[in-house]
């Protein structure tokens, strides 16, 4: 039910990633950590997004107004909170992929911090997550969830970019992993192959579906490739499916046409 924001150095600077919550009372709590924190000689340097969903996002104009640091993102995070009308937030930097942010031990008894960023789209466009290279943790944001699994909804949502991005995940040599929602996760590496097996098991349920249904709408795909689901989630799992089609659409196993006014797919020759 919440947000996990964490806050990363062990020197005279920290950063914080996604402060979401954008009620008093959870914005409060977290002031009065950060002013704890500001009193043993540990400022805030600035306040980093994984990416723009409004439940990642609520909290960030409080704490940069309140302790007048900048707020950095992805090009394409800025790009989309800069076209909101309502809740707009301010992307005052903006983070490459790839990019490392230090955070050096210049306290007594500190350990530095070296955040790697990491572009890992496929839920959403512009989605960061941050490897601490120190400690081996990383801060996954949307792109697992320590509970349950991760919506992929297309446009925005494309699964073949996000089972890239897991990939990457994978391959981080991380030891921890803290995502946006749920409990930490220890195997990291574990966890995002787990993910990618999941889908892929769902990708062929899919691909035995159209096989067996013929041209059809997604529809009609639903009560084979997610017979493990009940009705109720159907509206979820069409949104999930048509992101698998477009994935195999463009790896070329499957095509959509228009039929009667309904977009109907089918299975393209091997």
């Amino acid at each position: 039910t919440h947000t996990n924001c964490l806050v990363v150095g062990d020197g005279s600077e920290v950063v914080v990633i996604d402060p979401a919550s954008p009620y008093a009372d959870e914005q409060a709590r977290l002031d009065g950590l950060l002013d704890g924190l500001a009193a043993q000689g540990q400022r805030v340097r600035e306040v980093l997004l994984t990416h723009h969903h409004p439940d990642h996002v609520g909290g960030a104009v409080h704490l940069a107004e309140r302790y007048g640091v900048p707020i950095a993102a992805h090009a394409r995070t800025r790009e989309i909170l800069g076209a909101r009308e309502a809740g707009h937030v301010p992307v005052t930097r903006v983070i490459e992929d790839g990019e490392l942010i230090d955070l050096p031990a210049d306290r007594p008894g500190a350990r530095a911090r070296r955040l790697r960023c990491v572009l890992t789209e496929g839920h959403a466009d512009g989605h960061l997550i941050y490897f601490e290279e120190v400690t081996k943790s990383v801060h996954a944001g949307d792109l697992v969830a320590g509970v349950g699994t991760i919506v992929v909804d297309p446009p925005e949502g494309r699964m073949i970019d996000y089972l890239a991005s897991l990939r990457r995940l994978a391959d981080l040599g991380a030891e921890l992993l803290y995502p946006s929602h749920g409990p930490p996760i220890g195997d990291p590496r574990a966890y995002a192959e787990h993910y990618i097996a999941h889908r892929l098991g769902r990708e062929a349920k899919v691909l035995a579906a159209l096989e067996v249904r013929g041209p059809c709408s997604i529809d009609d795909l639903l009560p084979l490739a997610y017979d493990d689901k009940p009705p109720a989630i159907y509206p979820i799992a069409k949104r999930a499916a048509l992101a698998h089609l477009e994935k195999l659409e463009l790896e070329g196993r499957a095509a959509r046409e228009g039929r009667g006014g309904v977009e109907v797919w089918r299975l393209t020759p091997a």
